[in-house]
């Protein structure tokens, strides 16, 4: 599994955001909440959706935990923020290098990809993380997260 190093333009995006852990994963009932409303959404870019990762301090895959608590959000791209839904917020997804994996599989399998990343990929590369949003980009791809089939791209911020 090697990954495409991408230069990334800074995205405005539109969606709902939590505060949640892995211990306490929020995830699927934001997705649940956010998929009915992306309708309302303007000015949208493609059809894909964002899901996205913010942590407070630079992410150490080592000091990560199942408590460790991140902003979480579920999005779409658009071309400004000139109509925002009500249950909506903005964000701007910063631009930068990074590097691009394809997670192919169920969501039961994402840790497998994750370790790769950050124990195998990272370490063994000229790349170290920088600290920027973590993403994953979902579109005609994504089957949904049980589907063996169902394939995303893993944005990691690198420099």
């Amino acid at each position: 599994m090697s990954p495409h190093i991408k230069l990334l333009p800074p995205k405005k995006l539109i969606g709902m955001s939590i505060d949640t852990s892995i211990a306490d994963y929020g995830a699927p009932g934001l997705w649940q909440r956010f998929m009915p409303q992306v309708k309302s959404i303007e000015n949208k870019i493609g059809g894909e959706k964002y899901s996205i990762q913010i942590y407070d301090k630079l992410f150490s895959y080592s000091d990560f935990h199942p408590k460790l608590v991140f902003k979480y959000w579920a999005a779409t791209e658009v071309q400004s923020f000139e109509s925002v839904p009500k249950e909506m917020e903005t964000l701007e997804l910063p631009g930068g290098k990074y590097a691009v994996f394809i997670h192919k599989g169920t969501m039961a399998n994402f840790q497998k990809t994750l370790n790769f990343i950050h124990l195998k990929w990272l370490p063994d590369s000229e790349f170290e993380l920088d600290h920027r949003p973590h993403f994953e980009v979902l579109d005609y791809r994504y089957l949904g997260p049980q589907n063996p089939e169902s394939q995303e791209e893993v944005w990691v911020p690198i420099k």
